[in-house]
């Protein structure tokens, strides 16, 4: 009986050892399996870089002459376009699908730490109060901003964007520029960008994608 209650008891012990074993090696499985890389999170319309761009300090002026510079970008996710109020195509369509974006991001109660920045490529016709009529038509919560050209390039530039300006006549001209959306996160830093064309709905769903793995390396 003693020998019985004995191989009872290191059978009892052998399988809690295994199920202990298995267990944890389900865990680390789970974990595995649960990482997720820049890599992955990219696909046709985002694009995450592998380590986020560190913006260097730049001091704008938004739409309400208000100083515009890193620290407004602290503490909330930003989206910001680099833009114009003249733009006949691409500043008006993207424009809209960043306020459907918003409209759907806001309904599922999720605006509260966002905010939309619309950066003036074209300084010399977009004053204050043009650029902040032009971004409140979309939503007022946008935010227009611009400074001197010298500024403005310097933080494109840093975010690996670029324009130019072409001449159309003596008093008019159109400014060439990217059409990307960069992403901000909550400390200031661009880690990645949406791309055109845009859909809305996979704009938020992205957007909430590279949020949550942001929010998972804290």
């Amino acid at each position: 009986m003693f020998m019985e209650n004995s191989r009872f008891k290191i059978l009892i012990a052998v399988l809690a050892s295994a199920a202990l074993v298995s267990g944890g090696l389900l865990v680390f499985i789970l974990m595995t399996v649960t990482i997720v890389t820049p890599a992955q999170l990219r696909n046709d319309a985002l694009f995450v870089y592998d380590s986020p761009i560190i913006l260097d300090e730049f001091s704008l002026t938004n739409q309400d002459e208000e100083v515009f510079t890193n620290e407004s970008l602290q503490g909330r996710w930003s989206l910001i376009f680099f833009g114009y109020t003249y733009c006949p195509d691409i500043c008006p369509i993207t424009l809209a699908s960043i306020k459907q974006f918003y409209d759907l991001l806001k309904d599922s109660g999720d605006t509260a730490d966002v905010q939309v920045i619309m950066v003036s490529v074209d300084p010399e016709r977009d004053t204050s109060e043009v650029l902040g009529n032009y971004v409140r038509y979309f939503n007022p919560d946008f935010i227009g901003a611009t400074g001197d050209y010298t500024d403005v390039y310097r933080m494109a530039r840093n975010m690996n964007l670029t324009f130019n300006y072409t001449r159309i006549d003596d008093d008019n001209y159109l400014v060439n520029h990217n059409g990307e959306v960069m992403l901000i996160d909550p400390l200031g830093n661009n880690v990645g960008f949406l791309k055109p064309p845009y859909e809305p709905q996979k704009m938020l769903d992205n957007f909430q994608a590279i949020k949550s793995y942001s929010e998972s390396l804290d």
